[in-house]
């Protein structure tokens, strides 16, 4: 009888662990691997001139970034590539030549963003340049 129990024991035990282990494989393939999104985003003037930085983090939508909502939608569609985040659409930017550098790094459902650095004509065209993303 104790061989009967130890076995019971040893069996759920094991499939117990199995189930455990099934759960993250499960929810990452539906895309809630909860797995965190935090972004650390900037727009440096080349002049000298003091820069703008914020934290953007997703699912939950959060961080200093004043519109995470939109930024963090935008991101999903270009599957956390910042440079393939597109313009904001209606929006024009004079091309006066004052330029910023932009630079985004961190990760996107805990796999790290691809690299971003990039500069752009001048603050204003980099506020609108990926969506809402530089919008801070």
């Amino acid at each position: 009888m104790a061989r009967v129990t130890l076995r019971l024991v040893l069996g759920c035990g094991l499939v117990a662990a199995g189930v455990a282990a099934a759960a993250p494989a499960t929810a990452a393939a539906e895309g809630t691997s909860g797995a965190q999104t935090m972004i650390q985003l900037s727009v440096v003037p080349q002049d000298g001139g003091p820069g703008r930085t914020a934290t953007l983090t997703c699912e939950p939508a959060g961080g200093t970034h004043p519109t995470p909502e939109i930024a963090c939608a935008e991101l999903a569609d270009a599957n956390g590539n910042v440079s393939q985040v597109p313009p904001r659409p209606g929006w024009f930017c004079l091309q006066v030549w004052d330029p910023v550098d932009a630079t985004a790094s961190g990760y996107w459902r805990g796999m790290p963003i691809w690299p971003y650095s990039e500069t752009i004509t001048n603050d204003g065209c980099a506020r609108i340049a990926h969506g809402h993303v530089l919008d801070f």
